[in-house]
């Protein structure tokens, strides 16, 4: 009985849930120094420089620059490992991929006035160019050893979180799978008002029904588990996808002092994870839920930006981008396997919605070495804390906890980047960078399922910090260049199976430490002509 009624202490202590698709949204939103192998050896430290093809969606002033019209490709290889831990077990898993980060055109058009020395527009530039900004891939493997809270804990405290509402649906509905479908029966997943999750969890007798013998109603939910039983809890994941952006840019540069340009954005974007959350029971018996998560859809947004040049060595950029708006859609779907009961395979789920992306403000400043070289410092402001969800009309009305939500659980976060390029002889560089992005998640965020949701994907991540080394070299001839560069990003998370918050507290789930490590091996060409 202790862990029924330690589990009832906490049944209305939440009365406010927020839905789960925050953390979803920054996944989307959070962009990655990823571009030509220039622009990664100097850690995307471009924006008061231009002049390389990456560095024109950073600061669309950069393609001002150009003297000449160019046209290049780059080629990306990773190398990817994860390291976790969770209640003293380490977990390890591996990857390698390979693509392409970047394709540009380049055109060049020069004024009379770049021959004759007046003052004024000197050139007038034109650019169609295509960046992957992010990667989703990834794979991971974290395990634990025995521990006393279980998922079925959540499961339970989740349904009798909205006693009163549908736990008598659920007890009439769900506990006789072998008479469903009858005549008058009701498909459970038809009833917008009661969670998948629940549905599941009672089916496979993960959780029970106590029932007041008096009234015969069901009074609460309880976890199958008996007293103080552990668990011992393993996590996969699979993400695949990425985030490709194609822009179409203009800039002009007047009297070689000031640049300023603009690009129109438009980002296609498609997600998938596969997850398995399992749990071996201490008493015997075990648990399996396997979840499907996908995303896909486009955006639209503008950046703007300027260069000056007050002296010959010193460059100064700001850069502005307007917030991508995004027409997504999401399905989701699960099976819940449980040695107690039936498996158990929700339909698939699709939702269409609008996200309004983080603005963004660049402010950069570099120097310039005699012709030999350049010290680079960028600086990037992202509001996490103004992304809202829309519906299809474009109202925020249908969301407001979620789009509470982004302010209390956000941070509005910053990316520090600095590099330095080195000419040895007129045409072999060497660079090297660092770049540091701040937290993009408060400590104590949370995911949050509201109480109709369709989602079962209870697990979450907390964004740390995440920090780039990098380092390249380039050669270059009058009419083409090759340019090689090796970054290495480490990304530090917190893990959390589920949201505890809502258990008591011997039944609080620990975290796990995440570390992602990107090994990228970058090659671009360029043809200048």
């Amino acid at each position: 009985m202790k862990r029924i009624l330690l589990t009832l202490a906490c049944a209305s202590a939440f009365s406010v849930a927020f839905s789960q698709v925050e953390l979803d949204a920054l996944k989307v939103s959070q962009t990655e120094i990823m571009g030509t192998a220039r622009y990664t050896g100097v850690a995307g430290a471009f924006g008061a420089l231009g002049g390389d093809a990456s560095a024109i969606k950073d600061n669309p002033a950069g393609l001002g620059v150009f003297r000449k019209s160019e046209l290049t490709a780059t080629a990306d290889i990773l190398i990817q490992n994860v390291n976790s831990g969770w209640n003293g077990s380490t977990g390890y898993d591996d990857l390698f991929k390979y693509g392409f980060n970047n394709f540009s055109y380049v055109i060049a058009l020069p004024t009379w006035r770049s021959e004759s020395g007046y003052e004024g527009l000197m050139s007038s530039n034109f650019a169609f160019s295509y960046n992957k900004i992010k990667n989703f891939n990834r794979s991971l493997a974290i395990r634990s050893n025995a521990a006393a809270s279980s998922m079925t804990d959540y499961m339970a405290q989740f349904t009798n979180r909205n006693y009163g509402y549908y736990t008598n649906d659920l007890s009439s509905f769900y506990l006789n799978p072998d008479n469903y479908p009858m005549d008058g029966a009701k498909n459970p997943y038809e009833n917008i008002k009661i969670p998948w999750i629940s549905i599941m969890a009672a089916n496979s007798h993960l959780i029970n029904e106590n029932i007041d013998t008096t009234t015969n109603k069901t009074m609460y939910w309880s976890p199958l588990l008996g007293d103080a039983e552990q668990v011992t809890p393993t996590y996969t994941l699979r993400e695949q996808g990425g985030v490709d952006e194609y822009n179409f840019g203009w800039s002009g540069n007047f009297s070689n002092r000031f640049y300023f340009g603009a690009t129109l954005n438009m980002q296609s974007l498609y997600y998938r994870s596969d997850a398995i959350y399992s749990e071996s029971f201490g008493n015997g018996g075990n648990m399996s839920l396997n979840n499907t998560v996908i995303m896909n859809g486009t955006g639209f947004n503008l950046n703007v930006g300027t260069i000056f040049i007050p002296v010959d060595f010193i460059r100064f950029g700001l850069a502005m981008h307007t917030p991508m708006i995004y027409n997504l859609s999401m399905t989701n779907y699960a099976d819940l396997y449980s040695s107690e009961g039936n498996t158990q395979k929700s339909p698939e789920n699709m939702v269409k919605y609008k996200q309004v992306s983080p603005f963004q403000l660049n402010a950069s400043a570099a120097f310039l070495l005699d012709n030999r070289g350049f010290l680079s410092a960028e600086y990037v402001f992202s509001n996490y804390k103004g992304m809202r969800f829309k519906d299809e009309e474009g109202s925020s009305l249908a969301y407001p906890d979620e789009n509470a939500g982004f302010s209390s659980m956000m941070n509005n976060a910053r990316t520090i980047k600095v590099g330095a390029e080195y000419k040895v002889t007129e045409n072999f560089a060497l660079r090297a960078g660092f770049a540091n992005s701040s937290a993009a998640t408060r400590p104590d965020a949370t995911k949050w399922f509201v109480p109709s949701t369709t989602r079962t994907d209870t697990e979450y991540f907390i964004h740390n910090r995440t920090d780039y080394f990098t380092a390249g070299l380039g050669y270059r001839e009058a009419g083409w260049y090759i340019d090689l560069a090796y970054m290495n990003k480490s990304l530090n998370e917190t893990f959390y199976a589920y949201n505890s918050a809502i258990l008591a507290a011997d039944y609080k789930v620990n975290p796990a430490t995440v570390k992602t490590t990107n090994n990228n091996i970058v090659i671009t060409l360029g043809l200048r002509f």
